[in-house]
C-alpha cells in the first residue's frame, strides 16, 4: 500500500479547528478517504470533551514516558501542557489505505511539513478579526490569565500562516469546512 499523505490543520486556539474536523468527518467522502489522528495531551479535559475521542488525556509523567519511548510523530509543549501525535496513526492509515488528518499546533505542523515534504499539505485556519478570537476564547470559561496567555500565543502562531500551503479564514463553519474538503480532495490522490 502507498504511504499515507498528511493533511495538517493548524491555527491559534479558538479558531474552530476541532469543530471543523468534526464537521468534515460527517461527510462520507472524507470518512472514506481519511483517518483522523487523536492528540495525546496533558491539559485538563474540558466538560464537553471525551477521552479517547477528542484527545487522549494523560499525566505529564505518562506523556514524558511516551516521548522518551519515541511514541510520537511530533510533540510540542504549548502553554505549560504537552501535545503529541501518536506514530501509530500513520501505520493505521496505511493499513486502511487512507490518508491522515492531523489537527496540531503550528510548530508541530511545520516539523511534519518539513519531514514529509510532498506528502504533506498544510492548512492554516484563522479568523477575520483578532477580537473575534478573544471572544471565542472567553466562551471556554477559562481564567483571564489563561485567555491572555492564549491571545499572546495566538499572535505568535498567526505569523506562521504564511508558511502554510493554504490560509483559510473561518468566517462560517459550513463554507470553511467546504474549502478544507475541496483542498483535501484536490490533494488526496
Amino acid at each position: 500500500m502507498a504511504k499515507p499523505k498528511l493533511f495538517i490543520l493548524s491555527g491559534p486556539g479558538g479558531v474552530g479547528k476541532t469543530t471543523l474536523v468534526k464537521h468534515l468527518f460527517r461527510k462520507r467522502t472524507i470518512k472514506n478517504t481519511l483517518l483522523r489522528s487523536i492528540t495525546v495531551t496533558t491539559r485538563d479535559k474540558r466538560p464537553q470533551e471525551n477521552d479517547g475521542k477528542d484527545y487522549f488525556f494523560v499525566s505529564k509523567d505518562e506523556f514524558l514516558y511516551l516521548k522518551k519511548r519515541k511514541f510520537f510523530l511530533e510533540n510540542e509543549k504549548v502553554l505549560d501542557n504537552y501535545y503529541g501525535t501518536p506514530k501509530l496513526y500513520l501505520k493505521i492509515a496505511r493499513s486502511m489505505n487512507k490518508n491522515l488528518l492531523l489537527c496540531i499546533d503550528v510548530k508541530g505542523g511545520m516539523k511534519l511539513k518539513k519531514r514529509y515534504k510532498s506528502r504533506a499539505t498544510s492548512i492554516f485556519i484563522s479568523v477575520a478579526k483578532k477580537r473575534e478570537l478573544y471572544n471565542r476564547m472567553k466562551k471556554r470559561e477559562e481564567t483571564k490569565e489563561i485567555i491572555d496567555k492564549r491571545i499572546k500565543l495566538a499572535k505568535k502562531e498567526l505569523q506562521f500562516s504564511k508558511k502554510y500551503d493554504y490560509l483559510i479564514q473561518n468566517k462560517n463553519i459550513n463554507s470553511t469546512a467546504r474549502k478544507i474538503k475541496d483542498i483535501i480532495l484536490k490533494h488526496n490522490t
